[in-house]
């Protein structure tokens, strides 16, 4: 990363982190012959929208409380620098963590699926 983070961008470096560790032990624990330094690839997570997430907060209430807010997140970036290139934003923060930065940019891709986006 060429800059320091912007407190929003630490906050949702943060979120990141919470929710890729989550996913990567119900990863191990859902396919046993999963290997530690392998990368997780698939996910049967629908991608984000505004709306509440009930049936994720009963299964996964940290989890899906964290990616809410990295939804919320992704909007405030978004107004906050509309011309941005958003895609970009977003592998700046998923490869604040070069370790699992794979994860992370599949995390941030689900919670900020059509921000930034073509306008309906």
């Amino acid at each position: 990363m060429s800059q320091p983070a912007t407190p929003i961008e630490a906050a949702a470096d943060a979120l990141l982190r919470i929710v890729v560790t989550g996913e990567r032990e119900r990863s191990a624990a859902v396919n046993p012959d999963w290997q530690k330094g392998r990368p997780w690839t698939d996910t049967l997570a629908p991608a984000a929208t505004d709306a509440l997430d009930v049936a994720g907060l009963a299964a996964d209430p940290i989890g899906t409380a964290c990616r809410a807010e990295l939804r919320r997140i992704g909007h405030a970036l978004r107004a906050a620098n509309p011309s941005e290139d958003f895609t970009a934003l977003e592998v700046e923060i998923a490869e604040m963590d070069p370790t699992h930065a794979g994860w992370r940019a599949i995390v941030l891709e689900m919670a900020w699926h059509g921000i930034g986006g073509p306008t309906p």
